[in-house]
């Protein structure tokens, strides 16, 4: 049994692909028709996959096209193996309906919202604690001491996780906070938004 993650670009940014280099997991990254332009960080990651990825630019534009694009590859998947595990990354709570029909056809297919929650449950709980621990520091931490450039981010987070804090953990909180939308990183410097995020 293996996995198929279909990632809905247009409404999830801040992903790192190497953290599930190591699983058995087919990816379809779906951008919008005027997306044009990738992150480094995401093209870098997307190599550790090699032939396991597929980027899929939808043809023309308007309300809910990549969803439907979502839709019909999954049914494309599905049709070739039921008995496969899939993912759709994404916020969009407009694919539930679809979801909860397709797991009446006894197929495992869940939401989510970040690629973390595909790992296995011990890594998982690890994560996030020290996502949680990183958090609730920076939230302590005057506005005017915040770390203020993704490099001196990196250290500090490393420093809270202490032994556990290895570059893919780093990495992994990293683009969390990202995803939330706790910071933004424009340019190597960061904003942050942290005040009324939760880790859960």
């Amino acid at each position: 049994m293996g996995k198929v993650l279909l990632i809905d670009y247009e409404n999830v940014q801040g992903i790192d692909l190497s953290e599930i280099a190591g699983i058995d997991c087919q990816v379809n990254v779906f951008t919008g028709s005027t997306q044009s332009k990738i992150p480094i960080d995401l093209v870098t990651s997307a190599q550790t996959l090699g032939n396991r990825l597929k980027w899929i630019r939808i043809d023309g534009s308007g309300p809910n096209a990549l969803d439907f694009h979502i839709a019909y590859y999954l049914g494309v998947n599905i049709a070739k193996s039921s008995r496969d595990e899939y993912f759709i990354l994404s916020k969009d709570k407009g694919f539930d309906p679809l979801i909860k029909h397709v797991a009446k056809e006894k197929v495992i297919c869940k939401r989510i919202t970040s690629i973390s929650e595909m790992m296995p449950t011990r890594k998982r709980k690890n994560v996030d604690v020290d996502f949680e621990r990183v958090l609730l520091n920076l939230k302590k931490i005057e506005k005017t001491r915040l770390p203020r450039n993704e490099t001196a981010l990196r250290q500090h987070v490393k420093s809270i996780s202490g032994k556990s804090g290895t570059e893919e953990k780093v990495r992994q909180i990293i683009n969390r906070l990202i995803s939330l939308k706790a910071i933004v990183i424009d340019n190597g410097r960061i904003t942050y938004r942290i005040d009324n995020i939760t880790s859960r």
